[in-house]
């Protein structure tokens, strides 16, 4: 019987554990009037090369009746030495769950040791834009690696 209770116990192990690199994630959450919300997170990744890491920050932008509608995601890859770090690439995207919704602008830069997104999201209703909802994301890796 302990025997497999252990085994049912290991299976149900999430599989990202047993995934190549280390995995951070840290989530916020941002509330507006109406009910809808946006939810950041960070993820980090441990790159193989040393002095090498890539991140990403996630804005996920859920309405009042809590489903998922769109969501903006900037990546960033840094380098970083112990005594200094840079930003080497910086991208953004946009995936939209839910077709009232669509990009209005996005653009994503990178700048010493930080990767910058900014996005604008339209939703229309009967073909009028009836609201906008501008975001901007910001990833910043300091001299000993630390993404925030």
């Amino acid at each position: 019987m302990t025997y497999a209770l252990s085994v049912l116990l290991f299976a149900l192990i999430p599989l990202n554990v047993f995934a190549a690199g280390n995995i951070d994630e840290n989530t916020t959450v941002i509330y507006f009037d109406d009910g809808s919300y946006l939810v950041e997170t960070i993820q980090v990744r441990e790159m193989r090369a040393s002095g090498t890491k890539s991140g990403t920050k996630t804005k996920a932008f859920y309405g009042s009746d809590d489903e998922l509608e769109w969501k903006a995601i900037l990546q960033g890859k840094f380098t970083y030495t112990g005594s200094s770090s840079s930003c080497t690439s910086s991208s953004c995207n946009v995936t939209i769950y839910d077709s009232a919704w669509y990009t209005v602008s996005k653009s994503a830069t990178k700048s010493g040791n930080t990767a910058n997104a900014s996005v604008t999201m339209g939703e229309k209703l009967l073909g009028v834009t009836v609201r906008k909802v501008s975001t901007n994301l910001s990833l910043s890796c300091d001299a000993n690696g630390n993404l925030s």
